[in-house]
């Protein structure tokens, strides 16, 4: 078995280790980025039912992936997975975020 670090699933884009503020709230949060890859992290290497699901359900919606594939990929610690997926949960992250600023 691959042993995993949290290091490789730091995306370019993320901001680790620093944190952002957004403009409505004081409280301090890790950016899309940063978040996706800690999702993909406890999924991986940590084997965190909750996240492989949710993670499994985001990559679902993208119908011409094999999203059982990347993400078994991902548990071997395949960079160019690493890196798509955590895009895409970026992606889902970012649309759920828009969904609930709308009501």
């Amino acid at each position: 078995m691959t042993k995993l670090t949290f290091d490789q699933f730091v995306h370019p884009l993320s901001e680790f280790p620093g944190i952002v503020h957004r403009e409505d709230s004081d409280e301090p949060m890790l950016d899309m980025y940063t978040m996706a890859g800690v999702l993909l992290y406890a999924a991986c290497a940590n084997g965190n039912l909750k996240a492989q699901e949710n993670i499994l359900e985001t990559l679902a919606a993208h119908t011409e992936l094999d999203a059982h594939l990347l993400f078994e990929r991902c548990k071997i610690g395949d960079r160019a997975a690493i890196l798509q997926t955590t895009s895409l949960i970026v992606a889902g992250l970012e649309s759920s975020m828009e969904t609930v600023e709308v009501f």
